[in-house]
């Protein structure tokens, strides 16, 4: 309020009449009215300036932490790549030691080619063509399925007629 005060003043100390022109109070009443309703108006915009800046503080702050957890699992990253590096020479080196170890026996190299060749892991080299598009059902074949499926005849003890009761007449 008293920067209010003092801007009026300045403004009425400022806008000194002209020689011989009298001022109203009605004018004076009316800059006043509009210092004021300029202040007021540059201290809500100062007041709407503060909340936007303290909402981008605080998605800056929200953002440096998101940079900070994108940093940090980028140093477990690169640790981790460090530590496969190190595994995957070590396979390399002994997958390169056995190479040359079975060039040194052949016996061993034919061995391990035939156990290597029959691995369950190997893919059979012909593949059954499931997905056969052109594939035709055969009626014969058909046929012989829908005779399958026929009632049964008569089983053995019905075609040679009842056996005998083995307990015997009872009276």
């Amino acid at each position: 309020m008293r920067t209010c005060l003092i801007v009026a003043m300045a403004i009425l100390f400022l806008a000194k009449p002209g020689f011989g022109e009298d001022i109203k109070p009605e004018q004076i009443k009316k800059m006043y009215d509009d210092a004021l309703a300029q202040l007021k108006a540059a201290q809500d915009r100062k007041a709407e300036l503060s909340r936007e800046n303290e909402v981008l503080n605080a998605k800056l702050a929200e953002m440096q932490k998101q940079l900070a957890q994108s940093q940090d699992q980028v140093v477990s990253l690169k640790r981790q790549i460090a530590s496969h590096d190190d595994k995957t020479f070590t396979l390399r080196a002994y997958l390169a030691a056995w190479e040359t170890f079975l060039r040194h026996h052949p016996v061993l190299q034919a061995q391990w080619d035939a156990y290597v060749g029959h691995s369950v892991l190997n893919w059979p080299a012909d593949l059954p063509d499931l997905l056969n598009l052109d594939w035709q059902p055969d009626l014969t074949e058909m046929d012989s399925i829908s005779a399958a499926n026929e009632p049964q005849k008569a089983s053995w003890k019905e075609e040679r007629g009842a056996a005998p009761d083995p307990v015997g007449p009872t009276n």
